[in-house]
């Protein structure tokens, strides 16, 4: 998806009554952080978990790929950043305590998805926790589109993969997973009948 893809995407969203409320998975999260510290939210789209987490009294970094949207919560946050997760992540090593991201990790081949897990453990701190939320292969959209890989479809110009939990492990090896199922909603999803997202909430491995 290009960047004004995603843009036009933001807009929508920006009308729904649910981005003025944190997510549900954010809220799953809640339970699992520790008392303090630095979180990364990459693809954070427009914000609403990032600003629930700052308002718990967590440093936030919160990204994405276009920010002319995030922008207008960056009073919120501790910071706002232009992220493509295609690329490196411009961040040092064991810096954030959490990378949290919501629906944001399953747009890429596996390779790049398996590289952009690699980075993300560089970026933790020991013992440092992910938690991420994404598409799952019971989702009436499987299968739709062309395929381009295995599991990975262009479906009307946006390439999407899907996982299952095995899936989510195996992109997950270096974390010890705390919790991971199938049993993921969101707002948006739910008013579809679609209640069997990828929840992943694990410890970095030393």
């Amino acid at each position: 998806m290009t960047n004004d893809s995603w843009e036009e995407l933001h807009r929508l969203y920006a009308q729904k009554d649910w981005v003025k409320k944190p997510s549900l998975f954010a809220v799953t999260v809640k339970d699992y952080l520790p008392k303090s510290g630095h979180i990364l939210d990459l693809g954070a789209g427009l914000g609403q978990d990032s600003v629930y987490f700052s308002e718990l009294g967590y440093q936030v970094t919160a990204t994405d790929l276009n920010i002319e949207q995030l922008q207008k919560v960056s009073d919120h946050v501790s910071s706002v950043k232009a992220v493509d997760l295609l690329q490196r992540l411009p961040f040092d090593e064991a810096i954030f305590d959490v990378v949290y991201a919501h629906l944001s990790l399953h747009y890429f081949d596996g390779q790049t998805t398996q590289n952009l897990f690699t980075d993300i453990y560089r970026v933790l701190k020991p013992n440092g926790l992910l938690a991420f939320f994404t598409n799952s292969k019971d989702d009436p959209e499987y299968g739709q589109g062309t395929q381009i890989e295995s599991d990975y479809f262009d479906i009307q110009g946006t390439a999407k993969r899907y996982l299952n939990v095995d899936d989510a492990k195996r992109f997950a090896h270096s974390f010890k997973p705390l919790l991971l199922d199938n049993m993921g909603e969101t707002y948006k999803d739910s008013a579809k009948g679609v209640h069997n997202l990828i929840r992943f909430i694990g410890v970095k491995k030393s």
